[in-house]
């Protein structure tokens, strides 16, 4: 096994994690709030569920030459995937202006947000704020990163079953 192909493992595993925890909640939040957001946001958080999933069998299918994929699946990834890239592209840019944010000290619309709360948790919340920012674009360049990854050994699955002969 090559690095790349162990870097592609690991990454599925935190994603298959990552959404898994995240997904439960929010259907706890759904079932308790009813708020639309939070469906659209689980939805989001599905589709890195489906594509770790998909990831997943490809990565069988790489490491078992005998086990063949299902027809849907590429283009499962392939579509499931694209989501995913918006997702994880979504969180890092979210996460990088955050950052920026708190780096120049103009908060813009959260300065608002902030004044509603009292002294001791507005404080608490700006101090959580930057950590919660390197957070969002952690998990989203994993989401990214395994996303290119499986298009990388989805291409080479392709090209492999292309060259076996099919009698």
């Amino acid at each position: 096994m090559t690095f790349k192909f162990k870097l592609f493992r690991g990454l599925t595993a935190i994603n298959l994690m990552f959404s898994t925890f995240f997904l439960m909640g929010l259907i706890i939040v759904l079932f308790t709030t009813g708020s639309i957001q939070v469906l659209s946001f689980g939805i989001l958080l599905g589709a890195i569920l489906i594509h770790a999933i998909l990831s997943l069998h490809l990565q069988k299918a790489l490491l078992d030459s005998n086990m063949v994929l299902k027809e849907s699946t590429p283009g499962g990834i392939r579509i499931i995937g694209g989501i995913c890239l918006f997702v994880g592209g979504y969180m890092v840019l979210s996460g990088l202006s955050l950052f920026m944010m708190l780096k120049t000290g103009n908060l813009g619309p959260l300065e608002e947000v902030m004044k509603q709360f009292p002294d001791d948790q507005r404080a608490t919340m700006t101090a959580m704020l930057k950590p919660m920012s390197f957070f969002f674009i952690i998990v989203g360049a994993v989401i990214v990163t395994n996303v290119m990854l499986s298009y990388t050994f989805l291409k080479q699955y392709k090209n492999r079953q292309d060259e076996e002969p099919l009698f």
